[in-house]
């Protein structure tokens, strides 16, 4: 079953809260958080809350991104290079409704049998997740790629009917470039 949890939502309620003008509560604020506990190497960063529909916030109605920078893994002699990992998701209750990704990890859709994603594997950078009748699981190309976080939360914050509050705030704003000698 490509999901963990039965689906509490429909698709046909799904749509219904994506045409809904959203809100974030509150403006991003990133958060940083360790790549795997105890590990060495880049902090993924985050944010995370809760959106305001009809101007009401909605706690079971959630607005999450994480970023992660390029970073270079040093095996013996090797060297290799993974591109920056960002994504951005909207939740109802414990469901990703819809999301984007832009990574270097493949993607199956698991669900949505009859689409036409179903059970193949995707290997762009770049995809968006969408609700289908069997849940999460579910995922389709975004062409063009989504080449930035930029890109990515423009083609997310349309397609998702939300703005932020404050506006956009990109994870490394503000933080100086380390230079590796």
């Amino acid at each position: 079953m490509a999901h963990k949890v039965e689906p509490l939502i429909t698709p046909d309620e799904v749509q219904e809260i994506l045409a809904e003008p959203k809100e974030t509560a509150k403006p991003i604020v990133w958060v940083h958080k360790p790549l795997t506990a105890g590990s060495e190497g880049p902090l993924w960063m985050e944010f995370s809350c809760p959106c305001k529909v009809k101007g009401e916030i909605r706690e079971d109605v959630i607005f999450r991104t994480l970023y992660r920078g390029a970073r270079t893994l040093v095996q013996g002699q090797a060297a290799i290079m993974i591109g920056e990992a960002f994504s951005a998701s909207l939740f109802v209750g414990p469901h990703r409704v819809f999301g984007a990704d832009t990574d270097d990890s493949f993607h199956s859709s698991l669900a949505g049998q009859g689409l036409p994603y179903y059970r193949q594997v995707l290997q762009d950078r770049s995809h968006q997740h969408v609700w289908v009748a069997e849940g999460e699981g579910y995922a389709e190309p975004v062409t063009p790629a989504l080449t930035s976080i930029s890109v990515l939360m423009d083609h997310f914050l349309s397609r998702a009917n939300l703005t932020l509050a404050g506006g956009f705030a990109h994870p490394l704003k503000g933080r100086q470039i380390e230079l590796i000698l």
